[in-house]
């Protein structure tokens, strides 16, 4: 039961799943005493719940933000660029970015628990356990909730039918943000530094820590951070310092990193099976290998990666860099060498096959920016329509704690130290690329520049652009693509072209709040500034 989070026991699953989230329906229950009374039951109640945690395989979290374009449908792969959404559509266009359904179906289930587990006849360990188990979940969901929307209503009891939701209010910011931390840090003092075995996958001490990290990572940043306030920084640096030295190391290959299962940079991962695989593998490969080539990654992206002299392909104004010895005719040559396990170009081979793009091989899987990702597809798989891939999703590596604690340290004014974490990551052994020495405000923009290339379409950069307040600037950019001129299938000749106009508005730092909600609490739920 290695895989513990994928197997559900649906006939105790107790899930709410009514039209409104904050006016629950009783369940239906089997004996709930038994339930509650019940150490297998009760455990297998809460392994129900892990099933509130997203990633990117299955919610495509990756790709709201300007790495890749789907071109299925423009908007639902840019999160806010689509200027039309409004506080009544985006519940249908952004499913994956309106949390608000999904986690307050779950905080009902857990508030069921955290009701009834007091006086539960099972043992005190197996009781305290399952405790942290659950306020762990918690903190994920009201993670979530924050990031999505800032501070929402944290709600701790379970409604009755008769109760009204007029009144319910928003908490603030900083209240989630503690409530958040208070349930963390019960988790890294009660459950184990690292789950294995049949627990493998399940919450632990470290994950808790590096939820932690993240949360304070951005809770420090210019969104929550206006005033530069060095107390939150050293609140970042520190929770980031409790994993530098808890027994990961950076893998070797960062190309097999992704499906290498259990490797040593990997602090938490969701676990899939034959049985209960996704389909992004599939989804996303070049349809020559098989896939139907979603989620193509810009050229915005492309152009970010460095030469594998360090040296930035393009200047500022857009003219070839003459110190980096790059040729646009072959922007394939001497690039990081993480760029080649991430863009699928012409001439690249995978699975034995050349790809080759031919304007007559138009259909609506073909490449709509001049590329296709590769990145986490494990060349061993026979790509096909199946839907039971079983490539794990790493929600937590170490060379993010690197990252995060390179910029905690920059802004407690530790530049050294921050460059030597950034030039950790670079220096990964299948990398290996030169090491920084910027100073000032150059060596913070290495440091997030580091981040977008070493964590591509692993679901930061949507969030990185906002909390850093990043996205004025990379947002008004326009999106382009690099494709093909021609009007023969002949050749593929590159021309640039735009995709998507630039746009933002200071509303798209947070997903408004479902009207619905809004609606049914007769107004006490303030609707996000802007929609």
């Amino acid at each position: 039961m290695k895989k513990i989070i994928l197997f559900l026991l649906t006939s105790i699953i107790l899930f709410a799943c009514n039209d409104d989230m904050l006016e629950l329906t009783p369940l239906d229950r089997i004996s709930e005493s038994a339930v509650w009374n019940d150490e297998n039951l009760l455990q297998a109640y809460v392994n129900a719940q892990y099933n509130v945690i997203q990633d990117g395989f299955t919610n495509n979290l990756m790709y709201y933000s300007d790495e890749a374009y789907s071109q299925f449908d423009p908007s639902s792969a840019f999160g806010f660029r689509n200027n039309t959404l409004t506080a009544d559509n985006v519940e249908n266009l952004y499913t994956t970015l309106n949390f608000w359904e999904t986690g307050y179906s779950y905080l009902y289930n857990l508030n069921q628990f955290f009701v009834n587990i007091e006086e539960s006849a099972i043992s005190d360990d197996a009781k305290t356990s399952l405790i942290a188990e659950m306020r762990f979940l918690r903190a994920y969901i009201y993670t979530t909730l924050l990031n999505s929307y800032g501070g929402v209503p944290i709600i701790d009891k379970v409604f009755d039918l008769s109760e009204e939701l007029t009144g319910v209010t928003r908490n603030s910011y900083d209240e989630v943000l503690q409530y958040i931390i208070d349930d963390l840090d019960y988790v890294i003092q009660t459950l184990p530094a690292k789950q294995t075995g049949s627990d493998a996958g399940k919450a632990s001490g470290d994950v808790a820590q590096a939820m932690k990290s993240r949360l304070l990572l951005y809770d420090a940043r210019a969104l929550h951070n206006p005033t530069d306030d060095v107390t939150k920084w050293q609140a970042a640096s520190d929770a980031a310092a409790e994993l530098l030295d808890a027994g990961y190391s950076l893998y070797p290959d960062y190309g097999t990193l992704f499906f290498s299962d259990g490797n040593s940079e990997i602090i938490w991962q969701r676990y899939y099976s034959p049985e209960i695989g996704h389909s992004f593998t599939f989804q996303s490969s070049a349809p020559l290998h098989g896939g139907w080539g979603l989620f193509d990654p810009t050229q915005n992206l492309v152009d970010d990666y460095e030469m594998s002299n360090g040296e930035m392909p393009y200047l500022e104004d857009g003219s070839v860099n003459p110190e980096s010895g790059y040729d646009p005719d072959q922007f394939w040559v001497d690039r990081d060498p993480r760029f080649y396990e991430l863009v699928t170009y012409p001439g690249f081979v995978f699975q034995g096959k050349e790809t080759v793009y031919y304007k007559g091989l138009y259909t609506q899987d073909f490449t709509q920016t001049g590329y296709y990702n590769h990145k986490f597809l494990d060349p061993s798989y026979v790509i096909a329509n199946t839907g039971n891939f079983t490539t794990p999703w790493i929600h937590y590596r170490l060379a993010e704690i690197y990252l995060n604690y390179a910029e905690a340290q920059y802004h407690l004014g530790n530049e050294d130290l921050a460059r030597q974490y950034v030039n950790m990551v670079r220096a990964r052994e299948s990398v290996d690329m030169p090491p920084i020495d910027e100073t000032g405000d150059e060596l913070l923009a290495k440091i997030y520049h580091e981040r977008r290339i070493e964590l591509v379409y692993e679901g930061h950069r949507y969030f990185d652009i906002r909390t850093t307040k990043m996205a004025p600037e990379t947002q008004s950019e326009p999106l382009i693509g690099n494709i093909d001129a021609t009007e023969t299938d002949e050749e593929y000749v590159y021309q640039r072209q735009t995709l998507l106009p630039g746009n933002w508005d200071d509303k798209f730092y947070y997903t408004p709040i479902p009207y619905s909600e809004i609606k049914r609490s007769n107004g006490s739920l303030e609707q996000n500034p802007g929609w």
